[in-house]
């Protein structure tokens, strides 16, 4: 008889998933990952609770980067230069939505080509088909130490955050 997975367990494996670095993504789970992080960060910024939805965008982009290595590791690229039009897409839309930047700023007409610049990013990883020989060992420099870079991401966001907030 076979013992089938309860579902606490199946959400459990499917969050670790979605929080690792480890292994490759098809083009279907990089699609549901992303939504998943997307629909948290929903979540949290419709909560009234302060600084929960920055919790919830850096959430998001923990997910994104999990997503983007194993997407490239499915597309046999060490995706460095994905990794860093993500980084920047997620801390500057952070640091523009979180300020209420005004559209006339400058920093929104740079967040606008970056957003640009990411969407085709967010394609190339969507729709390009995976390689067959797949290298688990395939890795961003930037993301050797993952959790060592996400600190440093967030560091940045707080220290353009601080800046911007007293110009």
């Amino acid at each position: 008889m076979q013992k089938t997975p309860s579902d606490f367990q199946v959400v459990k494996t499917a969050l670790n998933e979605c929080f690792s670095f480890n292994g490759s993504l098809g083009r279907m789970l990089f699609f549901d990952f992303m939504l998943f992080g997307s629909l948290f960060y929903s979540l949290l910024e419709l909560t009234e609770i302060p600084y929960l939805n920055i919790l919830g965008w850096f959430c998001y982009f923990y997910i994104a980067l999990c997503c983007y290595q194993k997407r490239c590791r499915d597309l046999n690229i060490k995706g460095t230069w994905i990794i860093l039009i993500t980084s920047l897409f997620f801390i500057i839309y952070a640091l523009s939505h979180f300020l209420n930047i005004a559209r006339t700023d400058i920093l929104f007409s740079i967040s606008k080509i970056i957003f640009l610049i990411y969407l085709g990013v967010y394609f190339y990883a969507q729709f390009m088909p995976g390689k067959k020989e797949k290298n688990p060992e395939l890795i961003s420099p930037l993301l050797k130490h993952p959790n060592i870079y996400f600190a440093v991401c967030v560091l940045i966001f707080a220290l353009g955050l601080g800046i911007l907030k007293n110009l």
